[in-house]
């Protein structure tokens, strides 16, 4: 197989956003039993390395070995939004999942009582 042809631009291209968000997804679900503070630095930090790092492939991939561009480009532009997107809807999701747990385990003062089943049979029984 030609190393230049668009194919493998093609290949690469996804294998190299499927490679980010997978880790992206590693490093961020084990950096969520982590305080607020340490889970942001982590994730920011992570992000950093990796745009780095992906930078660092596709200037290997399109300077050095000179796939197709056109095919590397759009493909790789594609992958690495979609890719982003998940990343954004895991956090959004997942800190809401967090902080209805954490709603749910905190006493509300202010919370609507609800009657016991016995109490209420009682009161009926009176009116």
């Amino acid at each position: 197989m030609d190393a230049k042809g668009p194919l493998v631009a093609i290949i690469t291209a996804l294998g190299i956003s499927v490679a980010n968000s997978s880790v992206g997804y590693i490093v961020s679900k084990r950096a969520q039993s982590k305080e607020l503070n340490t889970f942001m630095g982590i994730v920011f930090g992570s992000l950093a390395i990796r745009g780095i790092v992906v930078v660092t492939l596709a200037y290997l991939c399109l300077g050095v070995v000179q796939m197709h561009q056109v095919s590397f480009a759009l493909t790789f532009s594609i992958s690495a939004f979609a890719g982003l997107m998940v990343e954004v809807f895991f956090f959004h999701f997942s800190m809401e999942r967090t902080k209805r747990l954490q709603l749910a385990s905190t006493n509300r003062p202010f919370k609507k009582k609800e009657v016991e089943p016995v109490m209420a049979c009682m009161t009926a029984a009176y009116a």
